[in-house]
């Protein structure tokens, strides 16, 4: 009653009206907003990337903000059933090079293809060609074998024609591809993810997404987008570390 009759004094019958549930909005200083709007611009990163990145630098506004900027500013679109604490597992082996990531993707008349380490994410291997063959796959691995001078024990596929023969025999067994007589001589087992189940090779579809939007930003330069991933890109499921870096701690 007491604090209602001070609040009469200082702002009249606006005492009486009823207030917005929570905390007031913070008004944070422009300058640290274009700061937040800059971030995400070049790097693409989200809320919790730009916080970490920020609070190396001193600024100690919370991710919260952060995310209020980046809605406001229409740069992200809110999606209120991904907003909290996401519930899944991730799988990943405890070190490089046991297991390596491939696939093919499609940006306007051009494929993608790459190889991506399991532990590091780190990007092994990378083309742009005109058609998705076998053999501008096995071009590349053998370009990530000799530049990193290192043969996977594990490769890791959809059932694409170009690693997986989806044929049969005469005699009802499965025929095997050109890819896996490749892979069989130089002893790397090829594992396949099961039809119409992406999350299995989900790293991989994950960094096509992650090149398909920051590509245009780097002139469609893939070489010159693959060292900004693998070098100066951090990951939040790799403790804000850079893909080389946990690669070189993992070699």
């Amino acid at each position: 009653m007491y604090d209602l009759a001070a609040r009469y004094k200082q702002t009249g019958s606006r005492a009486f009206c009823a207030r917005k549930p929570g905390r007031p909005r913070l008004i944070l200083h422009r300058r640290f907003v274009k700061k937040v709007v800059d971030l995400r611009k070049t790097t693409e990163y989200g809320s919790a990337k730009i916080h970490y990145v920020l609070a190396k630098t001193g600024f100690s506004v919370s991710r919260r903000q952060i995310q209020n900027i980046l809605d406001s500013e229409q740069l992200t679109v809110p999606c209120l059933k991904r907003r909290g604490k996401r519930t899944y597992v991730r799988f990943e082996w405890p070190i490089s090079n046991y297991m390596w990531h491939t696939d093919w993707s499609k940006a306007g008349h051009k494929w993608y293809c790459a190889f991506l380490d399991d532990k590091s994410r780190k990007i092994m291997a990378s083309g742009v060609f005109t058609n998705p063959t076998t053999q501008n796959t096995m071009f590349l691995l053998y370009q990530a074998i000799l530049t990193h001078e290192v043969c996977p024990s594990v490769i890791l596929s959809d059932k694409g024609a170009q690693f997986y023969a989806n044929k049969h025999t005469k005699k009802g067994k499965r025929a095997i591809s050109e890819f896996e007589h490749e892979l069989a001589d130089l002893g790397i087992e090829l594992w396949t993810s099961r039809r119409r189940h992406p999350q299995t090779n989900g790293k991989m579809e994950k960094w096509f997404d992650t090149m398909k939007q920051a590509l245009p930003r780097f002139k469609n330069d893939l070489p010159t987008f693959v060292r900004w991933y693998n070098t100066e890109r951090i990951h939040c499921s790799l403790d804000y570390k850079t893909p080389d870096e946990v690669y070189r701690d993992n070699v």
